[in-house]
């Protein structure tokens, strides 16, 4: 043979070889990704230790990112001002504690409490009360308002519905009056009211009776006061044995031994009796001009 045959012969192995290399390279690479897709399709449960993972508190979440973020708000607690829970064992000082740290004034008339109403009064003395309960039971300012507020709303509701029911009262009162006298309705009324004045204890007629209404209201009421006043007017008011009956007269000089001293109640306006005197006055003086 010639050296190009044999240079030729020689070499064409080598260019008509295939690559064998090329399949066990791929082997090779496919080998070493099933690890990994493998472990990325395990839980992230998983590559936490089973003492860990069976824990409550991680058992709750389902994704590792909510996990992060609980971890993160932790650790921004850690510093912050806490409140310890209370338990039945709690002591007096720590519930002192526990009040202040949510509010609660340091004593009671720290408290800070709107109690204005255009409805009814509100008693001071029961205000500053309810300021003692609501510092010993803990409250805060937001909390006792509100159940002031309550309290004053039902107060309210309670005296405009009294108010209601004592005008709707007295209507029907006038009502059955007025078809009862007639055309003596105004005179009967002013006679039954002065005698009632000068007679009675006004806290008497704002009683109420057990319907509510109130006893100066009820026309039983009225009608007696103005029976009298006129039985008093016509003198015929009958006298027991050793009485005589009551005469102008008589009213006149009752009425002038009321304004003649001037010592007594009718010129004192400090007296305590000086209302129901001159409203005495007033009635003797209706009674003995009828």
């Amino acid at each position: 043979m010639s050296n190009e045959q044999i240079t030729e012969q020689t070499a064409s192995p080598v260019e008509t070889t295939p690559t064998p290399t090329e399949t066990p390279t791929q082997t090779t690479l496919t080998s070493s990704s099933a690890p990994s897709e493998v472990q990325t399709s395990k839980s992230w449960k998983e590559i936490i230790s089973e003492e860990y993972r069976s824990n409550p508190n991680i058992e709750k979440f389902t994704e590792i990112d909510a996990l992060a973020k609980s971890y993160i708000n932790a650790v921004s607690m850690i510093g912050s001002d806490k409140i310890p829970v209370p338990t039945n064992s709690s002591t007096e000082e720590q519930w002192n504690e526990i009040y202040s740290k949510l509010g609660r004034p340091e004593s009671p008339d720290k408290y800070q409490l709107d109690i204005k109403s255009e409805v009814t009064s509100i008693n001071e003395d029961a205000i500053k009360s309810f300021a003692d309960i609501a510092h010993k039971t803990g409250l805060n300012n937001k909390q006792a308002q509100a159940i002031l507020e309550y309290y004053k709303n039902n107060v309210e509701a309670e005296t405009q519905q009294s108010k209601i029911n004592t005008e709707t009262f007295q209507a029907q009162s006038e009502q059955l009056l007025r078809k009862e006298w007639g055309s003596n309705f105004d005179a009967n009324i002013k006679k039954a009211g002065a005698l009632a004045k000068a007679n009675m204890n006004p806290e008497l007629l704002d009683m109420s009776l057990q319907d509510g209404t109130r006893l100066g209201d009820h026309p039983e009421i009225i009608k007696g006061f103005a029976n009298i006043a006129n039985l008093l007017s016509e003198d015929k008011l009958i006298s027991t044995e050793s009485e005589n009956v009551n005469t102008a007269q008589d009213y006149q000089a009752e009425i002038s031994s009321i304004v003649n001293d001037r010592n007594g109640p009718y010129w004192n306006r400090s007296h305590p009796d000086h209302d129901r005197v001159v409203q005495q006055v007033l009635t003797l003086r209706s009674m003995m001009n009828g």
